[in-house]
């Protein structure tokens, strides 16, 4: 095997997560603000998520649908399901201004997110949408896109919900967790950039840019993150399973961010574009920066309710 002398980065390496600070920049005083400010805190972050969600969704749909009336639908099911379930229980204990946001809080408030029966209702109705959309034959039948569909409503919706709730409960908690898919896609991209291709010379359909050194690369440095926070922060857990939620946390993570990433370029592959959004000519909008996060966020909320 012969090796040549590693490639320079990208021109628009340093771009590219310039893009991305100014998008956190965005996200990171309404994270603040919403646990920082208590109770009208706890309203104004829910709302600018909400309002995150749809837009992000709509980025998304606006290439599955021919026509806007369906991509607002589409996008309107994960406001639907954000704001669920309405319980009054519920809607009580998360807004209530003597509300006590420990951890039992919001293990029971994610807990009830993901067994919310709604959740049930959405697939039939993103079938029906996709079927009476005539943009269908471009990209493979209405039932195979009603799945992906309702994969992202699914994973977009738990993510901006289980969000709040984390951040509500501990701000730097979520600063961790956003932390490694940053990581992780910080250092694959650097490497990946630089080393693709020289040791392994496999090639991903799904994006020929992406390589093998790449993903080790995002793996490594984010697990070493991982280890590194999670044994000398609690985050303020309360949970009788620590060192399994530790464990589990170390192993699926930085998989996570990674699944994510690869999740996220096979449906811009099948859909045949770049971006989901051109925002930023050349490194897309939103939810082009939020993917691998959503992923890390959603497998730590399965942990939770695991472990607790």
């Amino acid at each position: 095997m012969s090796l040549s002398w590693p490639k320079k980065l990208p021109a628009d390496f340093f771009i590219r997560f310039l893009v991305a600070f100014l998008v956190l920049v965005v996200v990171f005083p309404a994270l603040f603000i919403g646990y920082y400010f208590i109770f009208w805190g706890r309203i104004f972050s829910f709302i600018f998520l909400g309002c995150l969600l749809f837009y992000s969704l709509f980025e998304i749909f606006n290439h599955f649908q021919s026509k806007k009336i369906y991509t607002f639908l589409l996008a309107f099911l994960g406001i639907f399901l954000f704001v669920l379930p309405v319980r009054k229980d519920l809607i009580e204990t998360s807004f209530s201004k003597d509300a006590n946001f420990d951890w039992n809080l919001a293990f029971f408030l994610i807990k009830w997110q993901f067994l919310d029966y709604h959740i049930f209702f959405i697939f039939p109705l993103t079938l029906i949408v996709s079927f009476f959309d005539n943009k269908i034959e471009k990209t493979g039948g209405f039932f195979l896109a009603g799945i992906l569909k309702f994969s992202i409503i699914f994973i977009s919706t738990l993510f901006f919900k289980s969000l709040w709730i984390l951040n509500t409960f501990n701000f730097f908690l979520v600063i961790f967790l956003i932390s490694i898919p940053i990581t992780s896609d910080t250092f694959g991209y650097l490497f990946g950039s630089i080393f693709a291709k020289k040791f392994f010379r496999t090639n991903f359909n799904f994006s020929p840019k992406k390589s093998v050194e790449g993903f080790i690369s995002s793996f490594i440095f984010s697990l070493i993150l991982v280890i590194s926070i999670i044994f000398n922060f609690d985050f303020n857990i309360s949970t009788s399973r620590d060192l399994l939620l530790k464990i589990l946390a170390i192993l699926l993570l930085p998989s996570a961010a990674i699944i994510g990433d690869i999740f996220f370029s096979i449906i811009k592959r099948y859909l045949k574009i770049k971006d989901f959004s051109k925002i930023i000519k050349g490194h897309g909008g939103i939810f082009d920066r939020l993917d691998s996060i959503s992923f890390v966020f959603l497998v730590f909320s399965f942990i939770v309710i695991t472990v607790s």
